[in-house]
């Protein structure tokens, strides 16, 4: 059976990769999109906003490694006997320093995660509300008709259609 620190080690490690699969993935998704709202022009705003988020994933990943590496420094520093004490504001913390600073890197990427998203659904219901409610069928207008050729009652849908021999 595993003892509790082999057990806080495999916790971490998943933590880790669960920062790295929904920041790396949701920039994956994201990128996928980006080439569909990019061809709009309607959807500009939206794919402003999709360029944010997935800067923002990027930033998600990049704490999600902060805080993976300064984890491993925060496992050597609890090693250690004679540790120098962790102090903000003349308040002492149970914690090394860079244990602090760990967690703060991993608060960080699911902060950016959240505001991605939140960016992509401010940005996507803007959109939407802009778009008309309901769609009516559109007529399409007659091909223009070179003038010195006779005019073609087949390309008129008002015109009479042509008898059967």
């Amino acid at each position: 059976m595993a003892d509790g620190r082999e057990t806080r080690a495999t916790i971490d490690t998943e933590t880790v990769r669960g920062l790295l699969l929904i920041n790396g993935g949701g920039a994956v998704a994201l990128l996928a999109f980006l080439p569909g709202a990019l061809q709009k022009p309607e959807l500009a705003s939206l794919a402003r906003a999709i360029i944010w988020s997935v800067f923002t994933f990027q930033a998600g990943l990049a704490f999600a490694v902060f805080h993976n590496r300064m984890r491993r420094i925060c496992s050597l520093e609890y090693a250690k006997k004679d540790r120098v004490p962790c102090s903000i504001w003349g308040h002492v913390l149970s914690e090394p320093c860079v244990c602090h600073w760990s967690i703060g890197f991993m608060w960080s990427s699911i902060i950016a995660f959240l505001a991605a998203g939140i960016i992509v659904l401010c940005a996507g219901l803007a959109v939407v509300g802009v778009m008309p409610a309901k769609t009516e069928s559109v007529v399409s207008a007659p091909i223009p008709v070179n003038s010195q050729s006779p005019p073609n009652p087949a390309l008129h849908r008002d015109a009479p259609k042509a008898a059967r021999p």
